[in-house]
């Protein structure tokens, strides 16, 4: 059930959705109609505008750093990638970095093993699994199964905390672990593994650029981006707020 309304909840975290209720409602309610559009305009302006997007990111996300000391796992979270069953391929998505930045400190010697946490986070499970799909890409790039850790049942971030626990309070008892996953979803997994009793030091990828545009396309006009970078630290707003109070 609260997988069912996690997803639901996604959903509801989509500006476009507001916006698409709003106008549906001028059409209904024809003597509001005039203050609904002028409210339906507003709305999209400002959750299309790129500037006020990223400074709302900056604010929400934990600001990278270069590690320096070295740790024993580093712990990537999934939703990076998903499976083409005709082409045969795995088709990574924008937040690939957490997979790549691992690989890249693991061969600089900064962290010693890699934990990937991820099941199918389907409705439906389609049978793809994907921390071991990770798992042979890593093979292929030349990182052995013995420096391999695999959790392959969690479906969101508090089974990804919850059951990696388990995996590491059997085996890794007390390692030091850098934890690797996007930037506006970082505090959320954050608080997971707090409540999983599990200490990590943040390591955020795909950030949001640390330098202001000063262009005047980027402060006034709308982009579709924009929308998209909204829906997501919503939907992480809610859902740390979701986490904090259920767990």
């Amino acid at each position: 059930m609260f997988y069912i309304a996690s997803k639901l909840l996604a959903f509801l975290s989509q500006p476009l959705m507001w916006i698409f209720i709003l106008l549906i409602s001028a059409l209904i309610f024809k003597y509001n109609r005039r203050k609904l559009l002028i409210i339906s305009i507003c709305i999209f302006y400002f959750f299309s505008n790129s500037f006020i997007a990223d400074e709302a990111a900056r604010v929400w996300e934990i600001e990278r750093f270069t590690p320096t000391e070295t740790y024993e796992i580093g712990i990537i979270l999934g939703g990076i990638a998903d499976y083409d069953n005709i082409t045969k391929a795995h088709n990574f998505n924008k937040h690939a970095d957490r997979l790549m930045d691992a690989e890249q400190l693991y061969h600089k010697g900064i962290i010693k093993k890699i934990m990937i946490s991820g099941g199918n986070g389907m409705l439906f499970n389609d049978g793809y699994i994907e921390s071991e799909a990770m798992r042979d890409h890593l093979l292929a790039n030349k990182i052995p199964l013995e420096d391999i850790i695999i959790e392959n049942t969690s479906r969101n971030t508090i089974e990804n905390a919850m059951n990696s626990a388990k995996i590491l309070n059997i085996k890794y008892n007390n390692s030091s672990c850098l934890l690797f996953t996007s930037a506006n979803h970082m505090r959320r997994a954050q608080l997971c593994f707090e409540k999983a009793n599990i200490t990590v030091t943040a390591f955020p990828t795909d950030c949001t650029t640390s330098y202001r545009s000063t262009s005047y396309e980027y402060i006034l006009f709308p982009r579709i981006e924009a929308l998209e970078k909204w829906q997501e630290l919503i939907h992480e707003w809610i859902g740390y707020i979701v986490y904090l109070i259920k767990f």
